[in-house]
């Protein structure tokens, strides 16, 4: 085989690695766009903890039609799907600090709170609350809360309905759980001759409604 040949298929053989390996990244691409959706509001923040052995840190924090995630260079990543969020509130240093117990401030890890010594009408506090009752936290320089708010409108709202179509999808599961243990129950009794054929079939269908 000629040196110009050997030339040609090398040429050849990384043109189809480039190509591959576009296509593979197009594809991750194509997946996290599909698990994030859309991108619903970007800021600097700092995270101060409530969320697993995460360290604080500060970085850039991504809401996202489907999850929130929490970016620092080098260090802490965070990855919350909105099926685990219950709400999202943004407050000041002093609504946080009524709100927020001490207790539940130390179990996180957070002791931040006090040491922040900017003008409290510049600082906004980001709660996530999830659905096991953690409370994750970040803080946001020189942006005043009821701006905070104004901006995240529609990340509150999204979180919120998130939240209420969980709500009613486990309330759903519930009764359907509960509906099937009477229905074996009645089953049971009919068996043993305690409710006829007719009971049991009105029974059911009170169930069923």
């Amino acid at each position: 085989m000629s040196f110009f040949t050997n030339i040609k298929d090398a040429s050849t053989k990384a043109g189809k690695s480039i190509q591959q390996g576009y296509e593979n990244q197009q594809e991750k691409s194509a997946e996290l766009k599909s698990t994030r959706g859309a991108k619903l509001y970007l800021l600097q923040a700092e995270y101060m903890g409530g969320f697993g052995n995460a360290k604080g840190a500060k970085g850039i924090l991504t809401f996202y039609q489907n999850q929130t995630e929490f970016s620092a260079l080098m260090s802490t990543k965070l990855s919350i799907p909105n099926d685990l969020v219950k709400d999202i509130l943004v407050e000041g240093k002093e609504e946080v600090s009524r709100r927020v117990t001490v207790t539940r401030l130390l179990l996180v890890g957070i002791f931040a709170f006090a040491l922040k010594k900017k003008s409290k009408d510049q600082e906004s506090y980001i709660t996530i609350e999830l659905t096991d009752g953690q409370e994750v936290i970040f803080f946001v320089e020189n942006t005043a809360p009821m701006r905070l708010k104004a901006k995240l409108a529609q990340v509150v709202s999204n979180a919120k309905q998130k939240s209420l179509v969980n709500q009613a999808d486990a309330s759903k599961n519930l009764s359907y759980t509960s509906n099937s243990d009477e229905l074996i129950k009645l089953a049971a009794l009919k068996e043993q001759g305690v409710l006829t054929q007719e009971e049991f079939d009105t029974e059911k269908a009170k169930l069923l409604k």
